[in-house]
């Protein structure tokens, strides 16, 4: 059964990402949400996974599923970290480049994955690990 679609909008830079993701600065688990875009990084869905505490799961192989399921593009990921502090830790770098390096062979691009923290977003393409 496909994935719902959600309401179309464009993604086009940090500022826009970051308002997509907006609802995990205040959550007090860990919480990872990931955006499925089009080639002109229209959003053609998403999947939220909520975890526990300081830590949330989600799998590369989930992810891929369902990039190919909505026929993506680009994927955008964002978790929260409700420490308050937005600084990614090395698990989080390990996920982002395995992750990228696994959709690349699907030909989707892994576009950003964002920490959030608070008013504190993180970009990990930002900080040159994508």
């Amino acid at each position: 059964m496909p994935l719902p679609s959600v309401p179309s909008c464009r993604i086009a830079d940090l500022a826009a990402a970051s308002a997509l993701f907006a609802s995990l600065r205040d959550a007090t688990v860990e919480t990872v949400a990931v955006a499925y875009l089009d080639p002109d990084r229209r959003l053609l869905g998403m999947r939220h996974v909520v975890g526990g505490r300081d830590q949330v799961t989600i799998s590369i192989r989930t992810v891929a599923v369902d990039a190919l399921a909505f026929g993506a593009h680009g994927v955008i990921i964002a978790h929260n970290h409700p420490s308050g502090d937005a600084t990614p830790s090395e698990r989080d770098v390990a996920f982002t480049r395995a992750l990228a390096a696994g959709l690349r062979t699907l030909e989707v691009v892994l576009l950003d994955h964002l920490v959030i923290a608070g008013n504190e977003v993180t970009s990990l393409r930002a900080m040159g690990i994508v």
